[in-house]
């Protein structure tokens, strides 16, 4: 089955108008400063606005098709941006080891949940702090399904679209369903699988396959404390409300650091006290 990141062309289309995590992790960029790692890259969405800003930043993303498409976004942005910019593959449980260390580590658009065990998560936030310098940040979200959302079992209302190089009008369909024991190494995977097929054609539906770990708070809480970071913050979504009901919000937001927390307040800080972090 396919991937959604083995087709970046169709990913950057589907997530064209996705730009408020953007604007919320540029802040936090320009509050922090850089040098940046952007782990979990994909095509570059966040990548080339934070390179634009004029930090430098480090990409990595574990699916070729995706970096290559954020080097075709690259090539096409100048220079100078290239110049701030390097893509390396790796994979979220084992980031470039090297010397340089990193003011803020970014993992977008719910990239840590493709962390399916504890053991993966923990060896994500252990690289992420071994990356980071001493008061660095590490910033992220997941999706949080509502109840609603997981016990529904139709699939989804037929919605088409032209695709983005064919210009083919094409059909799409999402369903999902909820793993738990022997399918969940560590507790529940929201696997959703998503058809698209050619309106104009009959034959059978090219399908797509998603997972994801559904992570709680206070897992995720558990799991940064154990590598060293401190949660400082958490939100309910990107407009800066604090997380205080888990289950009434479908878009979680977090902030941790490593080490001592920076010299001067800044707008991290100041939402921090409206936030029931621990």
């Amino acid at each position: 089955m396919a991937s959604p990141f083995d087709d970046p062309v169709l990913y950057d289309w589907e997530y064209r108008r996705r730009r408020h995590d953007v604007a919320f992790y540029r802040m936090l960029a320009g509050e922090r400063g850089g040098p940046i790692l952007d782990a979990g890259c994909g095509t570059g969405r966040l990548l080339v606005p934070l390179a634009r800003d004029g930090h430098q930043v480090l990409g990595i993303d574990r699916a070729r098709p995706m970096l290559a498409r954020a080097a075709w976004r690259l090539a096409h942005a100048g220079r100078a941006l290239r110049r701030r910019v390097l893509l390396a593959q790796a994979d979220l449980g084992a980031l470039p080891a090297g010397r340089q260390r990193f003011a803020l580590v970014i993992a977008a658009f719910h990239t840590v949940q493709h962390c399916e065990s504890g053991a993966a998560l923990a060896a994500f936030f252990q690289g992420a702090a071994a990356a980071l310098i001493p008061g660095g940040w590490l910033a992220f979200d997941t999706f949080a399904p509502s109840r609603r959302f997981l016990e529904r079992r139709e699939p989804s209302g037929v919605t088409r679209f032209r695709d983005p190089r064919t210009h083919r009008l094409t059909t799409y369909r999402e369903r999902h369903r909820l793993l738990a024991g022997p399918d969940g190494p560590d507790g529940p995977i929201l696997a959703m699988r998503f058809d698209y097929a050619d309106a104009g054609k009959r034959g059978r539906a090219r399908t797509v396959l998603l997972r994801h770990r559904l992570w709680s708070p206070t897992e995720i809480d558990r799991s940064l404390a154990a590598a060293g970071l401190v949660t400082i913050a958490r939100w309910s979504g990107f407009d800066g409300a604090p997380l205080e009901d888990a289950e009434a919000s479908e878009q979680h937001v977090f902030l941790a650091r490593r080490g001592p927390p920076p010299g001067r307040p800044g707008n991290a800080q100041r939402l921090q006290k409206t936030t029931n972090s621990g």
